[in-house]
């Protein structure tokens, strides 16, 4: 009988343990995903700044193809001789590597309604349905704009703190040195 007493508190201590173990593990799971989320949102803000940045390098290019074609001299066909033919048919801009690793932009305008109607907190579904976007690029743009909310909040409240008490840091450093 003792013995059988013995085993199951051991039994029952076993289970403890591993519910403690479970609890734990939980824990540590919602924090992880918290520090992808959070890690998350700065990689997709990082993307959308290269990818406004590629779109004006495309544009400053095509630009300068542009200028560069209307300031090279008209030369007549039969007034070149055929080996030079060959340079003045070359294009004035040679392509990039960009040119081939990014995709030509959709619609600015788009885009940029788009980037207003997740501003005002429309769901990524609605903002694919009235601007046209793909199902991915709706929500990373309303991931962006709730993480650019959530970094104003933040922002705000710091400046509202120190809107209350200016000089507040300050203060608390002479206090301490006093004490």
């Amino acid at each position: 009988m003792l013995l059988h007493d013995v085993s199951q508190t051991a039994l029952a201590a076993a289970v403890l343990m591993l519910g403690l173990v479970m609890l734990l593990e939980l824990r540590s799971f919602n924090r992880v995903r918290r520090s992808v989320d959070i890690n998350l949102g700065r990689v997709f803000e990082q993307l959308e700044m290269l990818r406004a940045e590629s779109r004006k390098m495309l544009e400053a290019q095509e630009q300068a193809q542009a200028a560069a074609a209307r300031a090279a001299p008209v030369v007549a066909a039969a007034e070149v001789p055929a080996g030079d033919r060959q340079t003045i048919e070359r294009p004035l801009v040679e392509p990039t590597a960009l040119d081939f690793v990014v995709a030509p932009p959709f619609d600015n305008d788009a885009y940029l309604s788009a980037s207003t109607l997740a501003a005002r907190g429309l769901t990524p579904e609605e903002i694919a349905a009235r601007c046209g976007l793909p199902a991915g690029e709706a929500r990373l743009l309303a991931s962006l704009a709730s993480a650019r909310g959530r970094r104003e909040a933040t922002r705000g409240a710091a400046a509202d703190a120190e809107a209350i008490e200016p000089g507040g840091g300050a203060r608390s450093a002479a206090a301490s040195v006093r004490g």
